[in-house]
């Protein structure tokens, strides 16, 4: 006698894609955020065991227009927040080319 098997498929609406994209993302997110914290944490406690050793001077860059390790954490920020803009403004003209043209 030979054994049957039976396929079990399962349907997601899509209202529900949309509630599970947002749960995902918002996990992702405290995901980041809870793991910055904690590097945020050792990052202190490593400062703190080793704040009686000498800061070195950090080296000057040409053309980079920064002095500290706050003004190179923003300048370098600022231009990949302008790359990621670019970038977005690019994929949606693309994707406005390749998607599928429908009729009304």
């Amino acid at each position: 006698m030979a054994a049957t098997k039976t396929a079990t498929t399962s349907t997601t609406s899509t209202t529900e894609i949309p509630e599970l994209a947002a749960q995902a993302r918002e996990q992702l997110l405290a995901t980041v955020v809870q793991g910055q914290a904690l590097a945020v944490e050792a990052a202190q406690s490593w400062v703190k065991a080793v704040s009686a050793l000498p800061l070195p001077e950090l080296p000057a860059v040409p053309g980079l227009p920064v002095t500290t390790v706050e003004a190179a954490t923003t300048y370098a920020f600022g231009v990949a927040s302008d790359l990621l803009t670019a970038q977005r403004d690019f994929t949606l003209e693309l994707a406005k080319v390749l998607a599928p043209v429908t009729s009304a």
